[in-house]
């Protein structure tokens, strides 16, 4: 599976624009996959994950970010993390997940995180206007970084 390029859409889409990471990863399964792509829509970014990470050529990750405007979408490149002292609950962050892939399977990969500021994280299952007048470019943006990383590479 090296040579794989893995989206991740992240965030819980009973929460509004928190919903967006699983949306676009959704974006890339059935018809529109791409060949060399996988997608995966999770709630929680969780330990289980640094297999996949660890076997993908580069990882894309898909996230609301809350105190942005509505809509703005970031993209920062990713570096592994150290370890994290030992916590309740199973979320683990980017960083640290990468550097667990590096630490248990001997490597991790090339790493991009886009973030789309939310306009709203109330309970409901529909992304506020801007972030769904975002999700072309959030879309593009992703397909863009899967298969080609940015664009500087």
């Amino acid at each position: 599976m090296i040579g794989t390029t893995l989206i991740v859409g992240y965030g819980n889409p009973l929460r509004g624009d928190d919903g967006v990471g699983q949306t676009v990863a959704r974006a890339f399964e059935g018809e529109a996959a791409i060949d060399g792509v996988e997608a995966v829509a999770c709630r929680l970014l969780t330990p289980e994950l640094a297999e996949r990470f660890a076997a993908a050529a580069r990882v894309v990750l898909v996230d609301a970010a809350a105190g942005r405007e509505a809509g703005d979408i970031s993209v920062v490149s990713l570096q592994a993390g150290p370890a994290r002292p030992a916590r309740l609950g199973h979320y683990i962050d980017p960083s640290e997940l990468l550097g667990m892939a590096r630490r248990l399977y001997g490597r991790s990969p090339e790493a991009y995180l886009v973030t789309v500021g939310a306009g709203s994280l109330e309970l409901g299952e529909e992304l506020s206007a801007p972030v769904a007048a975002a999700l072309p470019e959030v879309i593009a943006t992703v397909r863009r970084l899967a298969l080609q990383g940015p664009p500087s590479a």
